[in-house]
């Protein structure tokens, strides 16, 4: 996790304002101005991650895209992505909020579960 946050840190020196990282099924990252955050969901079976990054995308941008309301969003829109079959984007109902967890305090430490790209 910490080489992710390095990564998306130089980013930022290099002019981007915010960065959002998927981990894939290891959650979410957001390095910006106001601070740097991690978001994971629980994702009961996933059906294809087809559309996820744009789901994710679309959750961040529709509240607010900026700060952590805006990290859970992305995180909820792209765990109902993954749930649904196909390319099918998640609507209001599949979303479960409670699902989301997030937090200022990024474990450096964690070992990613898969590789990012």
């Amino acid at each position: 996790m910490g080489d992710a946050v390095k990564a998306a840190e130089e980013l930022r020196e290099m002019g981007a304002r915010a960065v959002l990282a998927s981990l894939g099924a290891d959650g979410q990252l957001l390095v910006e101005d106001t601070g740097t955050w991690f978001a994971t969901a629980r994702v009961d079976a996933v059906r294809s991650n087809v559309g996820a990054g744009d789901s994710s995308l679309a959750g961040f941008l529709v509240a607010g895209g900026s700060g952590p309301r805006a990290l859970a969003s992305a995180v909820a829109h792209g765990a109902a992505a993954v749930q649904l079959p196909g390319s099918v984007m998640p609507t209001p109902a599949d979303l479960d909020p409670a699902a989301v967890t997030v937090t200022s305090d990024v474990p450096v430490d964690r070992e990613l579960k898969e590789p990012v790209s």
